[in-house]
């Protein structure tokens, strides 16, 4: 008797919330539902309606989301080690609550360039239509989302706890120490919402 193979995991998409009730529907929205990806949402102990919005978009839109929340803001990294805890992807993907991803682009990423290496990166545009490339040459200075991590090459390594800006960047120079195998794509996936009042961040060339 045959089984059909159970398809696996290509990417574990990992999204910390805190108090964005309504801009992380639409960051919801913009990844593709496929089997071969998980979507995991850490509620970062929010205080407005965020809860009831994952709950709701759980019901109603994607059964398969996978919320994790609890009741104090322990910050970004925090909720990111959670994400990391729990994800079961090939592949590692940050993406902000208040921002979003190109679809189309992410599906032709998935498709063509996950392919055995360990860092695979990508463009990034924001409100102003700005765009910020990524390749052979700056992507040292490319910190925290411009890239698919491949999980395995992560290991047990983890965002710092309690760090308040840039805290993606030593998470960023210790895989790069470990000399990853790169690919830059040359693909504008992601959108950053910035700039816009309330944002805890500035673009910079280190805005990963």
């Amino acid at each position: 008797m045959f089984f059909k193979r159970k398809k696996e995991l290509k990417v574990s998409v990992i999204i910390p919330v805190y108090n964005q009730q309504d801009l992380v529907i639409r960051c919801l929205d913009s990844v593709p539902k496929r089997k071969d990806i998980e979507i995991i949402v850490i509620n970062d102990g929010s205080t407005d309606n965020t809860i009831l919005s994952l709950q709701k978009y759980q019901d109603e839109v994607y059964e398969n989301l996978k919320i994790i929340t609890y009741d104090k803001n322990k910050g970004v990294s925090y909720a990111r080690n959670q994400g990391l805890k729990v994800a079961k992807g090939e592949y590692i993907l940050m993406l902000d609550s208040d921002d979003y991803i190109f679809s189309n682009e992410f599906e032709r990423i998935m498709d063509k360039y996950l392919k055995g290496r360990d860092m695979i990166y990508y463009n990034m545009e924001d409100n102003n239509k700005n765009v910020y490339t990524c390749n052979e040459q700056n992507y040292t200075c490319r910190w925290g989302m411009f890239k698919f991590i491949r999980r395995d090459f992560i290991k047990k390594l983890r965002f710092r706890v309690g760090k308040q800006y840039a805290e993606d960047k030593e998470f960023t120079m210790k895989l790069l120490d470990r000399d990853p195998r790169l690919t830059f794509t040359g693909l504008t996936m992601y959108h950053y919402n910035y700039p816009r009042s309330g944002s805890l961040s500035a673009i910079g060339e280190n805005r990963g």
